[in-house]
């Protein structure tokens, strides 16, 4: 049984991955924009979308995160699911 103090954290699957977001911190509308900032980093690594599209979505995913230490904590997660670093693939273009 999980304690009242312990963050509820789901997973969210898109394509074949899980992501881990914590509703208690985060709207739905908010929800779906990380997802697709998500989506988006995936499409760009096989090409499918442009880096001026990602770098929008990411700016926009930093802006809801809004927090430095959170957002490591989500790129750490997303890396360790997938591979890709984001901050490598947003700093080294």
């Amino acid at each position: 049984m999980k304690n009242d103090k312990q963050k509820k954290t789901n997973n969210i699957q898109e394509d074949k991955y899980s992501y881990d977001i914590d509703y208690d911190i985060f709207t739905t509308e908010e929800i779906i924009k990380i997802i697709n900032f998500y989506n988006l980093v995936v499409k760009y690594t096989k090409h499918k979308v442009t880096y001026h599209d990602l770098l929008t979505s990411y700016n926009e995913y930093r802006n809801i995160i809004n927090s430095i230490a959170l957002e490591k904590k989500y790129n750490k997660s997303f890396f360790e699911k997938t591979g890709i670093s984001i901050y490598n693939l947003i700093n080294n273009r």
